[in-house]
């Protein structure tokens, strides 16, 4: 074991994220019978992991606990009774919440092997933003080609993830953002239009698809912006609401319900995670493994900081204006080596 430690990043009590955050040491678990042991390579801090620090987010984990989302790394150690992995794999965390940490031990469900040739770095967040963004755009309305799509926070993550598939697959994608700065970069990145977050950009949007309907809306904002995109929609459209960045409750009026018929709807990936059959889980993630090996669903990548500069990382991950997502290095170097 070469003195080798579990670095873990744990929290104790719910707070603020960088007050509450704390790196710990422990011994490094060996897997029994039915577990594999990951060595961690790469970790990302989403909006979600600063929820559960915060003690805001759906499902909190009983405290103390070692936490993160979502990473992926490789197998080190196979216990017995397993034969669908090998040492050497590279994996990705799915049914995890504790990957902020160096090594996972998890059974085999709670892993999905990812080819070599995908980078590390953006196997760490194939997990959440990729395939939230897939499962938006095909498990609620059978798009068309040329079809339009409307989306707030459209420089998110999942945001991103939703041009990107949409211009793979032939649909075409109205993006809300809040700055100005934003519209050149998306647009550079495939977006067929992107305005500004209120009534003037939502005037220019309709002018430009013209009579063409809106079957499909996306919203991970809340509030006014919530109600400007289900507003787009045409008659028996669907409006998906994903996250809750503006913290704002989502009001929608009575005439959409009974006059437009719109179709009012939630998703929440841990529950299709945990409810989907595995055949289907791992054909979404292949798809989506795909497009990243053909350069078609790029993750930006801002900052990348060592665990025991948490704090600082997550600093970085709670600002608005980032180029991309913050992650936790969590590679073996020397005497760290297992």
């Amino acid at each position: 074991m070469n003195n080798t430690t579990n670095r873990q990043i744990t929290l104790h009590h719910f707070g603020s994220p960088a007050e509450v955050a704390q790196l710990k040491r422990n011994p490094v678990p060996e897997p029994k019978p039915g577990e594999v042991l990951v060595r961690s390579h790469y970790a990302p801090i989403n909006p979600a992991d600063l929820n559960v620090l915060e003690g805001r987010y759906g499902k909190l984990p009983p405290l103390p606990a070692v936490i993160g989302n979502e990473g992926g790394g490789r197998v080190i150690d196979v216990g017995g009774d397993i034969d669908t992995f090998c040492t050497g794999d590279q994996v990705i965390y799915l049914q995890r919440n504790d990957c902020w940490q160096d090594f996972v031990l998890a059974r085999p469900e709670q892993l999905l092997i990812v080819p070599d040739a995908l980078d590390p770095m953006a196997a760490s967040m194939l997990k959440i933003n990729p395939s939230t963004a897939w499962l938006l755009l095909h498990h609620f309305v059978d798009l068309q080609p040329a079809d339009w799509i409307v989306q707030n926070a459209s420089n998110s993550g999942v945001g991103q993830a939703v041009i990107a598939i949409a211009k793979a697959k032939g649909w075409r994608t109205v993006n809300f953002v809040r700055r100005d700065e934003l519209i050149a970069p998306l647009s550079a990145a495939g977006a067929d239009l992107v305005v500004l977050d209120n009534d003037a950009g939502k005037a220019t949007a309709l002018e430009a698809i013209g009579n063409a309907p809106v079957r499909l809306a996306l919203n991970a904002v809340g509030g006014d912006s919530a109600l400007r995109i289900m507003s787009m929609l045409a008659e028996a459209g669907t409006h998906v609401t994903y996250g809750a960045m503006g913290r704002r409750p989502l009001k929608i009026p009575n005439s959409f319900l009974i006059f437009k018929g719109l179709h009012v709807r939630g998703l929440w990936l841990s529950r299709w995670l945990n409810s989907a059959p595995r055949a289907e889980i791992e054909n979404v993630y292949s798809e989506l493994v795909q497009l990243m090996l053909k350069g078609k669903l790029p993750q930006p990548i801002d900052c990348v900081f060592a665990p025991e500069q948490i704090v600082q990382a997550i600093q970085k991950a709670s600002q608005p204006r980032r180029d991309g997502k913050v992650l936790l290095d969590f590679r073996p170097t020397g005497s760290e080596e297992r």
